[in-house]
């Protein structure tokens, strides 16, 4: 039985930060089921057509779908080397069937080739009829495009990569037509009015209005499946063309920087970190983290953060890269430490109390 995917608040990136434009699930998804506002996202049961499109378009899965987890189609796959994934509203017959194969996204896609399962996916013939319309058929082929960019890796010593095909579907067995009206008029009736927990997991309430909201860093699956797939490679860089559908990213920060750390709070997923000793402040990237959301880039008052190649990003693991370190200093007034790019020796706390002491008694 297909249901509405998961939400959970605290991953998503308009909930880290209140103010970030972030629309992609709503832009996927064919039937106007997202509403969008400042502190996550709400789908609407009432217009959700299950296609999970959302799911896969989220860079942080802050939206889930048991059934497209690469844990759920690997255990299906269990030890063989030929499997084939079936949409459900073709009626095509297959070993696991998904709520629409633009929902498999590209991360799992590769992750099967490199087991060495052929993946065939069947019911693509049906995407011209298909209640998902357009937007699955475009979905299918973005995936597709950035897997093969992840398959095209050359990788010296590594095996080839298993195919994957479309496959021309045949219908599979269904029940009587009486058992499909009652699991429709079920699954009707649970989405109008249901909220039970395997439908939609309730948002946790949101806090106070804040431009940024405090959350624990995770790591989405898809991106803990990226970092195996080259993880026999060590830390040899494997460079990939840039595709959105890639959850990777390798960023610069430029010059003109106000040290605000509103980047590192706003990350999700911990890719950015702040350092501090007695002698330096710095921020530095751990790209096995980073999702490309992009949050970073939206809170930077600024605008200093950019990504440090135009056609290419590292797709594998790499050590810590440092993004900035600016010098700390003891203030020779309060003996705080404090960051700075001057000569000054005093904190711009004691510099401003110094001048509104001036104001007063002169």
């Amino acid at each position: 039985m297909l249901t509405i995917p998961n939400f959970r608040a605290e991953r998503c990136v308009r909930y880290r930060y209140a103010y970030s434009a972030c629309s992609r699930c709503a832009d996927v998804c064919p039937h106007a089921a997202v509403r969008l506002f400042d502190a996550g996202v709400e789908l609407l049961a009432d217009l959700c057509q299950s296609c999970a499109l959302c799911v896969a378009a989220c860079p942080t899965e802050a939206l889930t779908e048991k059934s497209i987890s690469a844990e759920t189609l690997l255990k299906i796959a269990g030890e063989t080397k030929q499997m084939t994934i079936a949409c459900a509203p073709s009626g095509a017959s297959g070993d696991a069937i998904v709520p629409c194969l633009g929902a498999l996204n590209a991360m799992v896609l590769a992750d099967f080739s490199r087991r060495g399962i052929a993946l065939q996916l069947a019911g693509t013939e049906h995407c011209t009829a298909c209640v998902h319309a357009a937007k699955g058929a475009e979905s299918i082929q973005w995936n597709l495009a950035a897997r093969n960019i992840l398959c095209a890796a050359e990788l010296e010593g590594v095996e080839k990569w298993a195919t994957l095909t479309l496959a021309d579907s045949e219908p599979r067995k269904t029940g009587t037509t009486e058992d499909e009206l009652a699991a429709s008029r079920r699954h009707l009736f649970r989405r109008i009015v249901g909220q039970g927990a395997e439908i939609m997991a309730e948002a946790p309430p949101a806090p106070p209005l804040k431009a940024i909201r405090a959350a624990a860093p995770f790591i989405p699956e898809r991106k803990e499946v990226l970092n195996a797939l080259y993880a026999a490679l060590g830390e040899t860089q494997v460079r990939v063309a840039r595709h959105a559908a890639i959850a990777a990213e390798d960023w610069v920060i430029e010059q003109g920087c106000t040290n605000c750390e509103a980047c590192v709070r706003a990350c999700p997923t911990g890719a950015l970190q702040l350092l501090e000793d007695n002698k330096a402040w710095r921020i530095v990237l751990l790209n096995e983290r980073c999702v490309a959301c992009h949050v970073c880039v939206e809170v930077c008052q600024p605008k200093v953060m950019r990504p440090r190649d135009a056609e290419y990003v590292i797709a594998n693991k790499q050590k810590a890269r440092l993004l900035r370190s600016v010098p700390r200093k003891r203030c020779t007034t309060c003996d705080r430490l404090f960051v700075t790019e001057g000569d000054s020796n005093v904190c711009p706390t004691c510099l401003t109390d110094d001048e509104d002491f001036a104001h007063i008694f002169n």
